[in-house]
């Protein structure tokens, strides 16, 4: 017969077994499977300690303003005038109907319509511009067009259109000084000091996010000027190339633009050199990760997989494997991971 006290001992021996297999098993390094050697394309340069240079004080100054201008909009007071036309900053009232080959169009009409000129906009072009230097009580008829990509009635897409206008109101607006007593009556500190700091501490998050990425920003442009591609992989450019093709080519067919006037336009570059500019950025990383020997263990792919996901943009790790498959995703996690070796070792001037 088995021993009961011997059994059990043997048996928390096999389950210690299987356990130490099985972490062996998740922590067994994944090989990358690049497609190319990139250390054969890439020279790599000074890649440790780079130096940076990011004005702290002057982004905190910055986003500090922005939050105060902000808020000084939110508390912007207005007072009706009639002595003269309406001008920036004015915030106006109109009746307007609208008519299209002489026939009137609803949905192009409306009464007690507030608009802050040189804040608000209009559907159609020159709308808000026909509003300058009317005074509260004028009347004035406007032909306009309404724009090509007009979607919400196709109809009358690219289509002149007559606008009468009567301007019901117009007031002046008073933004608030930045007192202590403006302070106190608004957001509950006594003094305007007492405010800033008050908006530091609610913006620290921001203030660190800005700081860290223009850091990061600086890093890799330097990165990329003191490490070179000597060579594109063939096969993996094309490729890269017709991913790239395809991002850009979402948005450059809503402007109604090629893709390289998409690219013109919004990077100021040619697609040709957009796509050589992030291809190098990725062979130079994989280059570092092979110099530097980084590695992603089959433990670290399947718990960092969901929040690689969503880093990337997707709802769900199943979709972002489905369209992406193992192997890039594991060299998109080691170009992470090459990248952020970087970042972390980079000197403060």
């Amino acid at each position: 017969m088995f021993n009961k006290k011997g059994f059990k001992k043997a048996g928390l021996c096999i389950v210690t077994a299987l356990v130490i297999m099985g972490t062996s098993g998740c922590n067994t390094k994944i090989k990358p499977n690049y497609g190319y050697n990139p250390t054969d394309h890439v020279e790599l340069g000074q890649y440790k300690g780079i130096e940076y240079s990011v004005d702290e004080e002057g982004i905190e100054k910055d986003i500090i303003n922005k939050r105060i201008l902000s808020d000084q909009k939110d508390n912007i007071t207005y007072q009706e005038i009639t002595s003269r036309g309406a001008k920036e900053a004015d915030k106006v009232t109109v009746d307007f109907s609208a008519t299209i080959n002489g026939l009137q169009v609803s949905g192009f009409s409306n009464n007690d319509y507030e608009i802050v000129l040189g804040t608000d906009s209009f559907v159609v072009d020159g709308f808000v511009d026909a509003l300058y230097g009317m005074k509260a009580g004028e009347h004035k008829i406007v032909q306009l067009v309404v724009p090509e990509d007009f979607t919400q009635a196709a109809e009358y897409a690219g289509k002149k259109i007559v606008f009468e206008i009567t301007m019901t109101k117009l007031e002046q607006a008073t933004t608030p000084m930045i007192t202590d007593a403006y302070v106190k009556e608004n957001f509950g500190v006594d003094t305007v000091e007492q405010y800033k700091q008050k908006l530091k501490e609610e913006l620290q998050s921001d203030i660190d996010e800005e700081i860290e990425e223009q850091k990061k920003a600086e890093v890799l442009k330097k990165l990329q000027d003191t490490c070179k591609v000597t060579s594109f992989p063939e096969e993996f450019y094309n490729s890269k190339k017709d991913e790239y093709e395809s991002a850009v080519k979402m948005y450059s067919l809503m402007k109604n633009q090629s893709v390289d006037e998409y690219c013109q336009e919004n990077m100021n570059m040619s697609f040709e050199e957009y796509v050589k500019r992030n291809v190098s950025q990725e062979m130079i990383m994989c280059a570092i990760a092979e110099k530097e020997g980084l590695t992603v263990t089959e433990y670290e792919y399947k718990g960092d997989l969901e929040q690689f996901a969503s880093d990337n943009g997707y709802g769900d790790k199943e979709t972002f494997q489905k369209k992406f498959g193992k192997d890039k995703i594991v060299v998109g996690m080691l170009m992470q991971k090459a990248q952020d070796f970087v970042i972390e070792s980079a000197v403060r001037k």
